[in-house]
């Protein structure tokens, strides 16, 4: 009996004691080779216990087969058996877990790939900014019609082989249609507009590479008068002469209508009278002008050459002195023929209407050539010819 119990309680002292040794035996081991892995559980050394039983039952004795093996050293990798698996290389075996791990505050900046832009149709609908210096290319198709829209409406359209390909003209618009079958065909257009001409190469492409509408722009520092200068001068010279007609028309009227302040003054010469009308106004621009007429009575043509018109103040000391006016002396050339028999109107420009009465007045002045030679008429406003 005491033997019995003598010998159950040995077997339990070595059931537990035994994992203890094998451990500890296998971390002095890893720490001598430095290469061996320990599990981070004791192996079963009861041939596996499924249930989890940590009283095993006394049958189940140490497998010796399980105890430590010790390293050998690995064939060379030059030999490798003929049923070897694939070979680890020693630098791999040896190799050791880093040391250190460096941490980065802010991760680097990883560049963005721009996206691709899309695929544009080669055929459909296309718009173009014009260049006169350009010669574009049209893709026609067999039944299939391409529409070319113009900034302004065509005047004349050019075809270079009218049996290859059809141009009609709408406005802005120019259909472009092949009537052949020949997928080699090709031709040259030209379209006139206004102010504008648009050079083609019409081509034939296969069904659905062929251009179905192609729309002209024109620049924007682009102006109808910079694209034809003749037609700009022509402009400009009609406004001008239009300007000097009106000019010429609201003067006449004026020397028809009278003065609108009247001042009659009178000079005589031989058979030639000279007078001063009066002073007429210009409501548009607020110019002045002196009106004079000058009447023929001789049997010879007269020529006026210059009319001029000077104010004055009467001296006090000396009676009949007069002392001219400042900024009150206009004058005008002239080179007009006055017929026997005949008179005629002129308008003298002033800068203001000057005064009169008291001891101002004004003197008006001719000169003009006679067939007996030069003339000198004056007049002023005391009434005293000359």
């Amino acid at each position: 009996m005491k033997k019995g119990f003598l010998a159950g309680f040995l077997l339990s002292l070595a059931v537990v004691l035994l994992p203890t040794f094998y451990y500890m035996d296998a971390r002095s081991s890893s720490g001598r080779q430095g290469k061996t892995e320990i599990p981070a559980t004791p192996p079963d050394l009861f041939g596996g216990n499924p249930k989890g039983d940590p009283f095993p039952s006394a049958s189940h004795a140490p497998d010796p087969s399980l105890a430590p093996i010790p390293s050998s050293p690995a064939p060379p990798a030059s030999s490798p058996g003929p049923d070897a698996g694939p070979s680890v290389s020693p630098s791999a075996e040896k190799e050791e877990p880093a040391s250190e791990i460096v941490m980065l505050k802010k991760p680097l900046p990883v560049p963005a790939i721009p996206p691709s832009p899309p695929a544009r149709p080669e055929g459909g609908i296309r718009t173009r900014v014009y260049d006169p210096d350009r010669i574009y290319t049209l893709r026609t198709a067999v039944s299939h019609v391409t529409l070319v829209d113009l900034p302004e409406d065509a005047k004349e359209v050019y075809m270079g082989d009218s049996k290859l390909f059809l141009a009609e003209v709408f406005g802005k618009r120019v259909k472009i249609k092949p009537i052949t079958y020949n997928p080699d065909a090709r031709t040259n257009m030209i379209i006139y507009t206004l102010n504008k001409r648009l050079t083609f190469r019409i081509v034939m492409v296969p069904p659905g590479k062929e251009d179905d509408l192609v729309t002209f722009l024109s620049p924007r520092e682009e102006t109808v008068v910079n694209l034809n200068p003749l037609k700009t001068e022509i402009q400009k010279s009609l406004e001008v002469k239009e300007s000097k007609k009106r000019a010429v028309d609201r003067l006449r009227s004026m020397k028809e209508a009278g003065p609108t302040d009247p001042l009659p003054i009178e000079g005589r010469g031989n058979r030639i009278r000279l007078r001063l009308l009066g002073f007429t106004r210009m409501r548009e621009d607020s110019r002045t002008f002196g009106l004079f007429e000058v009447s023929n009575n001789s049997r010879t043509p007269f020529r006026v050459e210059r009319i001029r018109l000077r104010g004055y103040r009467r001296s006090i000391l000396w009676e009949g002195q007069k002392q001219w006016t400042e900024n009150a002396d206009w004058e005008t050339t002239f080179d007009r023929e006055i017929p026997p028999g005949k008179s005629r109107r002129f308008l003298l420009p002033v800068t203001r209407i000057p005064s009169f009465g008291g001891r101002t007045g004004l003197e008006i002045e001719m000169n003009g050539q006679t067939q007996a030679g030069p003339e000198i008429i004056r007049g002023d406003a005391g009434g005293e010819g000359h």
